[in-house]
């Protein structure tokens, strides 16, 4: 029977075949070129691995010499190994916040945008492990009252750039020259179109991005998006008054947030009347029996104040405070801040002073200033904070159409919330109005982030819908309806 024979031995050739070739192709998906300069590496409270690494760039791009940057980076694999689609490169905000940060979040087997995409968060320079640019001077914070000093005294602004620049140069630590470091590290990986998700500052990276390398881009989402020309803080008084105005009115429209401060908005403007004249003294109860008093000025109130605007979770207690500070309880602010003072890492202060000193301070004049504080309960003190922290600062050189607003094709979802005190509606309807293929989300109850709002899954919904489909069709958006704010914070009203 040797034709038989024959037979048998060419099936069994080909089941082999079949064998080798399957493994050839799972040796390929687990062994893909873009994770060769990666090892496996854990996060805070994952289980599973992911990738880490680091790559090298010139901090001067155009000289190409001198000091190297390493980047910081982590990709976490889609967990859908046949999947093809395009990374999600993730940009924080700041300018100063580490995105692998947000590892532990993204790194968690449930998470819906790892499931078919690979998830790449770069410590960008200045932050995170990326040469970061630290200001001890101004971060660490030794007692109770130094967390109501101003927000940059120039002593300590100084101190930090004498220090700082000892170990870099701080006119290289731009938007323009991040977003060249994002393109070297996309190339270093291998991936060929990547899908861009930025957050309030990282809005801009990814704006700068797609300006500078709109080839590599396949979508982007932009959640509470600031344009590449807003000059921060140029609008900050005026978007936080209006946020302000509508918590008001908010809570005048909430029956139970009425019937307990039925004039809270006269109890406000009272307090900034006094606090204006002279610093609130205040006598205050440690949690260890000690009594000290506390210098606490009009602007180290109001900056708290606009701080807590920045998630629903925070806003709704504002009332609440503000009622209790004008009836002479400073407990509830006061508790928001450490007794024992604390060292806030959470920005790179000489990373945020680099960029805003290069890209924003500049361009701000003060007639135009004057005009769009006044009437704030901020007024122009933000603005002078950082004019006096840049005249002690380093001025790095940006593009000539830097400050002009990106005009793209390119498929983009904003997302914004309708309460935003740095981010509004209509800085988003801006950037939009540039982007022709773009796609405006307006979230009614969600401030700058949405901490605290009903069905938050509802907020990734949307945009992992958008991805997953690059933009090319309308996405559904009914469920915005059912993210509603948590109630106006009433406990311990009254004294």
């Amino acid at each position: 029977m040797p034709l038989d024979e024959n037979r048998m031995r060419a099936e069994i050739m080909k089941k082999h075949l079949i064998i080798i070739f399957i493994v050839l192709l799972s040796l390929q998906v687990y062994s893909q070129p873009r994770y060769e300069n990666l090892l496996p590496c854990k996060v805070d409270t994952v289980a599973d691995s992911v990738l880490c690494g680091t790559y090298a760039v010139f901090e001067n791009h155009q000289t190409k010499q001198g000091r190297r940057i390493n980047l910081n980076v982590i990709v976490i694999p889609a967990l859908n190994k046949d999947s093809a689609k395009p990374p999600v490169f993730f940009f924080d905000g700041g300018p100063g916040v580490a995105a692998t940060k947000g590892a532990s979040f993204f790194a968690q087997r449930n998470n819906p945008y790892r499931q078919n995409h690979d998830l790449v968060l770069i410590d960008v320079r200045g932050t995170g492990k990326s040469h970061p640019l630290h200001c001890q001077t101004l971060q660490d914070k030794k007692d109770l009252q130094e967390q109501f000093d101003v927000m940059y005294p120039a002593k300590s602004v100084k101190a930090c750039f004498d220090l700082l620049s000892q170990k870099a140069d701080l006119t290289q630590y731009t938007t323009t020259n991040i977003v060249r470091d994002v393109e070297a590290v996309r190339q270093w990986l291998g991936y060929q179109k990547i899908h861009l998700y930025g957050l309030s500052y990282g809005t801009r990276v990814a704006q700068e991005y797609m300006r500078r390398f709109s080839s590599s881009v396949e979508s982007a989402v932009l959640h509470s998006p600031t344009s590449t020309g807003s000059r921060m803080p140029l609008f900050h008084a005026q978007f936080a008054q209006a946020t302000l105005n509508k918590l008001f009115d908010g809570c005048s429209n909430d029956s139970l947030c009425k019937t307990y401060f039925p004039s809270l908005k006269k109890e406000f403007n009272s307090l900034m009347q006094k606090g204006k004249k002279k610093p609130f003294n205040v006598a205050y109860t440690l949690t260890d029996g000690r009594q000290v008093n506390l210098s606490v000025s009009w602007d180290a109130f109001q900056t708290k104040i606009r701080s807590l605007m920045y998630e629903p979770q925070t806003l709704r207690k504002i009332p609440s405070i503000i009622h209790q500070v004008y009836r002479g309880n400073w407990k509830p602010f006061v508790s928001l801040y450490s007794e024992k003072g604390r060292y806030n890492d959470f920005i790179a202060e000489g990373l945020y002073l680099s960029v805003s000193c290069s890209e924003d301070v500049p361009f701000i004049t003060n007639k135009e200033a004057r005009r769009l504080t006044k009437n704030t309960f901020m007024g122009m003190y933000r603005i002078k904070q950082q004019q006096t922290a840049c005249a002690n600062w380093s001025k790095g050189k940006i593009p000539d159409d830097f400050l002009q607003p990106v005009n793209s094709d390119i498929p983009v979802l904003i997302l914004v919330g309708e309460y935003d005190p740095v981010t509004p509606v209509s800085m988003a309807k801006e950037i939009a109005s540039y982007l022709p293929n773009s796609q405006l989300v307006v979230i009614p109850q969600m401030s700058h982030g949405f901490e605290g709002l009903s069905n938050e899954e509802c907020f990734d919904q949307i945009a992992l819908d958008f991805i997953e489909h690059s933009g090319k069709s309308k996405i559904k958006i009914d469920c915005v309806e059912s993210m509603q704010p948590p109630s106006f914070e009433m406990k311990n009203t009254f004294r």
